[in-house]
């Protein structure tokens, strides 16, 4: 399953993320990998956590990042969340291009039993139709 948690920067997305990641270290049986943009939140994360600083990886491009994750996957089936904080971030991609992104989350998703938690910048502008059926709102 993919969820996004869209927001204006600022609004508190990452904040969100962290909680849910540290709350759910206290009740996973698999491995949970969290996505930063860069190393600020490092040391927010329980330690239980992969944390992977992603201005270490020289990936541009969406269909790097489906592969890049991919390979993570494959290296530890015992993932149960991967938290990607700031995609637009990471990857430069339109809204297109997200989309596209998620779709093939959303397969890897159901085919190996992992959770995608993704916070996205939206300065301004409306969630799309299309992305809005994967937006969710934290507790």
């Amino acid at each position: 399953m993919v969820k996004i948690l869209a927001g204006k920067e600022g609004s508190g997305k990452t904040k969100h993320l962290l909680k849910m990641a540290n709350e759910q270290v206290k009740t996973t049986t698999g491995n949970i990998v969290y996505l930063d943009s860069d190393k600020r939140h490092i040391y927010d994360l329980k330690h239980e956590i992969r944390f992977l600083n992603m201005e270490e990886f020289p990936i541009e491009k969406p269909d790097e990042f489906i592969g890049f994750l991919l390979g993570i996957i494959s290296n530890d089936y015992d993932i149960e969340t991967i938290f990607v904080d700031g995609l637009y971030n990471m990857v430069e991609m339109n809204e297109i291009d997200a989309l596209s992104c998620i779709n093939k989350l959303e397969q890897v998703a159901k085919k190996f039993d992992i959770e995608f938690r993704i916070g996205m910048n939206y300065n301004g502008e409306e969630v799309s139709e299309n992305l809005k059926k994967y937006v969710f709102m934290p507790e």
